[in-house]
Order: C-alpha cells, then structure tokens, then sequence
C-alpha cells in the first residue's frame, strides 16, 4: 500500500502563491500543525520504507511523522519534486493565463511541462513498485506530483487535463499499488 501524504502549509500556500515549484519554503504554524495531525494518524502504521521530496516544507512535514517511527529508511528523490516553474517560480498564481495543468494549453514561460513532469513521477514509480511489491510505502511530497500520481495509478485523462484531481495540505491519499491502469 501507499501511503502519500502532502506537505503541510507552507507561507505561500497561505498568501495564494501557488507556484513555488523548486523553491525552498517552510510550513507555516498551521502547516506545522497540520503535519502534526496527519504524523498522530499514521503513527500506528508499519510503514517498511519512505520516499521524499527533498524539498525544505516535504522534509519538515516527514520530521513530525518519523516521530512515531523511529529507524524507517528514508530516501530522498529528486523526482518527487513539485513541478518546477522555472522563470515563474516564487510569481503569484494570478501569472497563469494558462490552464496550468491542462497539457493542452501552450505554456508562454520556461517552466517544466506537465508531459515532462508525469515522465519524471512515472519514472519514479516503475522503478520503485518491482522493488517495494506488497509493502508499506510512505511518500511525502507535494500537490503537483500527488495529482500526477493519481492519474499514473488512475491512468492519463483522455483530454489531457489533469485538472481533475487535487490533494489538499497535509492529505493523505492512499494507493493500492495493484490497481494501477495498464
């Protein structure tokens, strides 16, 4: 099973800048808080390995859960990443004259495309589901890569909008690694 939880809130998340892509910004005290929750709901969990963004607000919402599992094996990984903004990062939402995750829209600014993005995540998973088969797999990362995420498992929208799904602060979402769509 996996288990994929997204960060806490951070500052940008609370001010509406939804674009901090590879930016380093920490959890807020509500994101700090919220982390708190979601790490007391999981704490009985046996999880056997952990993933994370190595991002600053994934890493201090991972510190809260490892709380209550102490010595589970983490790996870090570039791929579980938010999507990366490029020249956009850290600019208010309100930039965005594009549909930001429909693949369909041309995207005016140098910044990771959704195709590339979904590339990067389903690297990620076909090579860790033949190693990790039938354990408990904890993932702490972001909202972009969750709603990615879900449609590997879920299978691509045939609109190519993935605009469809989205995981709020903190959230778990939880993945039979077995159901995902050939």
């Amino acid at each position: 099973m996996i288990y994929f939880v997204r960060h806490g809130e951070t500052y940008d998340n609370a001010n509406g800048n939804l674009l901090s892509g590879w930016s380093e910004v920490s959890l807020n005290d509500r994101g700090i808080s919220q982390a708190r929750k979601r790490a007391e709901e999981l704490k009985t969990v046996k999880f056997d390995i952990c993933y994370c963004s190595p991002l600053l607000r994934a890493k201090q919402t991972l510190e809260e859960i490892l709380k209550f599992h102490d010595g589970l094996q983490v790996i870090y990984d570039d791929r579980l990443k938010e999507r990366d903004y490029g020249e956009i990062t850290s600019k208010p939402a309100s930039i965005c004259k594009f549909r930001r995750w429909n693949a369909n829209d041309e995207i005016p600014f140098k910044m990771e495309s959704i195709p590339q993005m979904f590339d990067r995540v389903a690297n990620f998973y076909n090579e860790i589901l033949p190693k990790q088969k039938g354990k408990n797999i904890l993932i702490v990362s972001h909202s972009g890569t969750a709603r990615l995420t879900h449609f590997y498992f879920a299978g691509k929208p045939s609109d190519n909008d993935y605009s469809d799904f989205s995981l709020g602060n903190a959230k778990l979402m939880m993945i039979d690694e077995k159901s995902k769509s050939k």
